[in-house]
């Protein structure tokens, strides 16, 4: 059922007007685990002494304890305490907090405090301790991270800060003191980094190992352990987010006797990542290069077929776009161009003129944020074609980043509007 439904457990237990044992408030918390059913176990107490405000976080701390010794599954323990007494016990809380909000006219709780509240709270206390991110990257002064994920981070009130590490060699920047300091969270990696930065980390993902490129380094660290750098990849998921809305909404025009393709432009890394968001997506895959080897580097990695050329046929090549389509029966529902912007690239008429006479128009994603209209747009653009631009891959994979570093959501609209506010044209800034 977990693998069908979204729907998690929350095991609740509240004490009322009483006052219990730590060892009863521990069991309370045991038992709404569920052995193991339930996705998180809140356990709310009573309390007529302020001293014992600290009471639902220890005992929450006791009952994960046991679990562990009892090899029990590690869900989130939520402790909280009733009344104005127990508002201290909603600062120490970290997961769920439940939270008022400043334009409500009254609290649904006594002691409930506003989300600003409770951060600038925990801020002072020292319990969210401000954290250094930044992007590694080299000739990156046009880089819109900065503002997105600044903006992100004032819209949560959390107090870190985010800067642009413009640096030509990445073993100047692992031995510089932003990357050593105790207050070093992580880093987005763009060109040309992502693939010199992995021998720096402790640890890849699978998106990471597979895509062969780290565009995002995450920083883990219990207690007094040594910290472990884990090396991520959200290019794939600012190309799979979009795709999967988009093809999600197209899908009654699909030829069922088709097979559903992908063609992917270009060979580097983010043409890497598209396959992966390919291959995700259920598409078989086409590739294209100018330089035949790279496009082969990507069949042999995941899987599918090098196109010579986009041409519809040849007297002496099989390997055209058309032939392959015609010999796998496919149907191409994506483009995904990851070539430069100043390549001018556009799809051959004939594959235009093929498309538009069936009932079925492909998604044209093109992965350059800047400039706001490519070539390849305009023409998807004059025949009716969906469109998905690299403004959206960018704060898709923004806010894949943000997750990873943070664990809890990421203010994705406020993030979307910066990224427009940075690559619209000027008369095109209406997002409301």
């Amino acid at each position: 059922a977990e693998d069908r439904y979204p729907s998690q457990i929350l095991g609740s237990h509240h004490v009322v007007g009483e006052k219990v044992t730590d060892a009863e408030a521990t069991a309370f918390y045991r038992k709404c685990a569920l052995d193991g059913r339930a996705h998180g176990a809140k356990v709310v107490l009573s309390i007529d002494d302020q001293e014992m405000d600290h009471q639902a976080l220890h005992t929450a701390e006791s009952a994960i304890d046991l679990a562990k010794e009892a090899g029990d599954p590690i869900i989130p323990h939520i402790g909280l305490i009733l009344g104005e007494v127990g508002q201290y016990s909603r600062v120490i809380n970290i997961p769920f907090t439940p939270v008022t909000h400043e334009s409500l006219p009254f609290v649904a709780a006594p002691g409930q405090m506003t989300a600003s509240e409770l951060m600038a709270t925990r801020l002072i206390m020292g319990i969210v301790p401000p954290k250094k991110y930044g992007i590694l990257g080299h000739n990156i002064a046009y880089s819109v991270s900065p503002a997105m994920q600044g903006a992100a981070f004032a819209t949560t009130s959390l107090p870190h800060s985010y800067a642009l590490i413009d640096m030509e060699d990445v073993d100047e920047f692992v031995n510089s003191d932003f990357w050593n300091d105790k207050a070093f969270g992580g880093c987005s990696v763009t060109i040309p980094h992502k693939q010199a930065i992995i021998p720096h980390l402790n640890e890849l993902t699978e998106a990471a190992k597979v895509i062969g490129a780290v565009n995002t380094v995450i920083v883990k660290k219990l207690g007094d352990a040594p910290r472990v750098l884990i090396g991520d990849n959200t290019d794939w998921k600012g190309i799979f987010n979009p795709l999967s809305r988009k093809l999600g909404t197209a899908s009654s025009s699909y030829d069922e006797d088709k097979v559903g393709t992908a063609l992917i432009l270009g060979g580097g890394g983010t043409a890497r990542a598209a396959a992966y968001a390919a291959t995700r997506l259920g598409l078989e895959k086409i590739y294209y290069n100018r330089t035949p080897s790279k496009a082969q580097d990507l069949a042999d990695s995941f899987g599918g077929t090098v196109a010579s050329s986009l041409d519809k046929k040849s007297s002496d090549s099989s390997n055209t776009l058309g032939s392959i389509m015609k010999a796998t029966n496919g149907e191409i529902r994506v483009v995904i161009s990851t070539l430069p912007a100043a390549a001018g690239f556009e799809l051959p008429e004939w594959f235009i003129d093929e498309t538009l006479e069936g009932p079925m128009k492909p998604v044209i994603f093109d992965v350059n944020y800047k400039p706001y209209w490519t070539k390849l747009l305009h023409q998807a653009d004059n025949v009716g074609f969906p469109l998905v631009r690299g403004s959206e891959m960018l704060w898709e994979q923004g806010v894949g980043q943000f997750e990873l570093w943070t664990g809890r959501a990421a203010p994705y609209k406020v993030m979307k509007s910066v990224v427009l506010e940075n690559c619209l044209p000027e008369e095109e800034e209406d997002f409301d």
